[in-house]
């Protein structure tokens, strides 16, 4: 081959090399441009890729590293691996993939060929191939050599988020478009205070078509709160979606698909029930942004920035060791991070491995240059220790730290004998595990002291394991106790739940009168009366009470027709229907 014709060919290598970055394969990029300098070994273009890949500020570090094959086990697994590799090309990738597809079938115990095989395959470009493959070796080395099964998991974490792996990708983007007017928007913000607007993303080429042809709006659970007001990370509001408005389309999106269908549910009360959204879309994260679920909260302006930071570690700590760990993940084979822990306590080396592998690319994330900010430190052997996994930088955490207690630890506790500062970090703990035996254990204790840790506390989260276990129970006058204790310490949001709770438990109780009385309460001091109405009469129907729910319809729909809100109006106009129907 010419020097003119080996230079062409590196320079298509060169940008094959950065199509497959773009679809989230960076070893098949690594590989190409590896490729791409054995064509031409002054190609400046490649080399300048491959740094450019190894100096990557936004990707984890098992994204960018350079990998290189595993030597054979023992001398006869060697002999086996001369044998098949003497007429073969190890530096072409092709002949490599035969020659340790060939040695895999021969010895399927052979690890290290089936690592090999697989880094032959990412860098070809086949991710789920490779997958597979560490699969192999992962179940082969979990036993006797974690460290390397660790390793293997911790790539295959990368690649499933790579194009042609994508139904096999755990961190995600959901998204659903709705029809739209341009007439709505304005109506969709009065009617859901708890949205605001944000600057829209700039098109350098195009920047006098921004603000005509995009609108963009972040849906939070809650109103912002004033800054005076957040004194803990459970003050913050989180993102359920953003909002993307273009001409005819309304688009929400989110990397969390509860929360999205939380966004759904209430646009679908603007629009009408039978309203559907046109399209669904799911589609891995790019790597850059694999923790783009940990940063949904949202800090007012105004705070000191030693509180900012302070929150920012918070949100850290809660996200990983309340939430995530109760997410199931396809690298855990379906089980969440907290049933993989338990599996791994049970003897079970490969979720071990696999669970390890997972919080190690958390890690590195968190790790990245352009993340150190946002995550202040925090150390992931938080996270180990939460689910019984030993720490990788021993002394980093200290053994009896209730803040990131695991389960077992918890269990053998007795909240009587805690401090107070203790106490409220077992609660915090206990909660996140979403177990209310033994939450409520610790809440009971906060509530019996009158602690003034308490007040720094999530109140609704203090109280609602307890209103809980005593509804379970059959003793609604325990639960309005609770209530009665919680409603004096909690702030408006706190107090409008607690009420919201005491009217659900009047009805259900047949005080339908009571209940009424209370949700008048709340339509007349809601945000968006509208919607309370609604709300109040629906749970009236639920409990067999159709007088007050009748009532309450009748209000909802004058309500929803002042405020332009067709699909409350028409909702609460079918259930008039149904009930004149069934003669009630």
């Amino acid at each position: 081959m010419s020097r003119d014709s080996a230079s062409e060919q590196a320079r298509a290598l060169v940008h094959k090399g950065w199509n497959h970055l773009m679809s989230q394969r960076p070893l098949a990029a690594w590989g190409t441009w590896q490729q791409a300098l054995r064509l031409d070994a002054d190609s400046a273009a490649a080399r300048q890729a491959l740094e450019t890949l190894e100096h990557a500020p936004d990707l984890p570090a098992a994204a960018r590293r350079p990998y290189r094959f595993r030597k054979p086990a023992d001398e006869a697994r060697r002999r086996r691996w001369d044998r098949e590799l003497r007429d073969r090309d190890a530096a072409e990738v092709a002949d490599a993939t035969r020659a340790f597809a060939a040695i895999a079938d021969q010895a399927p115990d052979d690890a290290a060929a089936w690592y090999n095989r697989a880094l032959c395959l990412a860098w070809g470009g086949d991710d789920r191939g490779a997958i597979a493959c560490l699969e192999e070796a992962v179940r082969i080395e979990a036993a006797t050599d974690p460290a390397a099964a660790v390793e293997a998991w911790t790539l295959a974490e990368v690649l499933r988020q790579g194009g042609g792996a994508e139904n096999l990708a755990d961190d995600l983007r959901f998204a659903c478009n709705f029809a739209w007017h341009h007439d709505d928007t304005e109506r969709l913000v009065s009617t859901f205070p708890e949205i605001r607007r944000i600057p829209a993303p700039a098109d350098p080429t195009r920047p006098e078509v921004q603000a005509r042809e995009l609108e963009v709006l972040e849906w939070l659970d809650r109103p912002l709160p004033a800054a005076g007001d957040v004194a803990s990370e459970a003050d913050l509001p989180r993102v359920l979606a953003t909002v993307y408005i273009t001409p005819g389309t309304l688009r929400l999106s989110s990397p969390r698909v509860e929360s999205l269908e939380q966004a759904e549910e209430r646009l679908r009360r603007m629009l009408g029930p039978d309203v559907r959204p046109i399209e669904r879309v799911a589609a891995p994260l790019p790597l850059p942004f694999l923790d783009a679920d940990v940063w949904t909260a949202r800090v007012p302006e105004g705070l000191p920035q030693d509180l900012v930071h302070e929150l920012s570690r918070e949100i850290v700590e809660s996200y990983y060791e309340n939430q995530w760990i109760h997410h199931p993940r396809q690298g855990l084979d379906g089980l969440s991070p907290l049933a993989a822990s338990q599996a791994a306590g049970q003897g079970d080396a490969v979720a071990r491995v696999k669970l390890e592998a997972v919080i190690r690319l958390r890690e590195q994330l968190g790790a990245r240059s352009s993340s150190l900010a946002m995550y202040q430190g925090y150390p992931f052997d938080r996270l180990r220790h939460r689910l019984g996994l030993a720490p990788a930088n021993p002394g980093s955490v200290e053994e009896d730290d209730l803040s990131c207690a695991p389960l077992t630890a918890l269990q053998a506790i007795s909240p009587g004998e805690l401090a107070e500062v203790r106490l409220a970090d077992a609660f915090r703990s206990a909660a996140g595990f979403r177990d209310d035996s033994l939450t409520a254990l610790f809440a009971a204790e906060l509530a019996r002291r009158g602690a003034t840790e308490i007040e720094r506390l999530d109140l609704p989260a203090v109280f609602a394991p307890l209103v809980r276990q005593a509804m379970q129970r059959s003793d609604p006058g325990e639960a309005l106790s609770w209530l009665d204790q919680a409603r004096p310490l909690a702030n408006a949001a706190g107090r409008r739940d607690f009420d919201t709770w005491r009217a659900e438990i009047l009805s259900r109780t047949g005080r339908g009168d009571e209940a009424a009385r209370v949700y008048q309460d709340l339509v007349a001091t809601g945000a968006t009366p509208a919607l309370v109405a609604l709300d109040a009469a629906e749970t009236f129907l639920d409990n067999g009470q159709h007088e007050q729910a009748r009532d309450f319809l009748d209000r909802a729909i004058d309500l929803a027709r002042a405020a332009g809100i067709r699909g409350v109006e028409d909702l609460a106009n079918r259930h008039l229907s149904s009930l004149a129907r069934n003669g009630r």
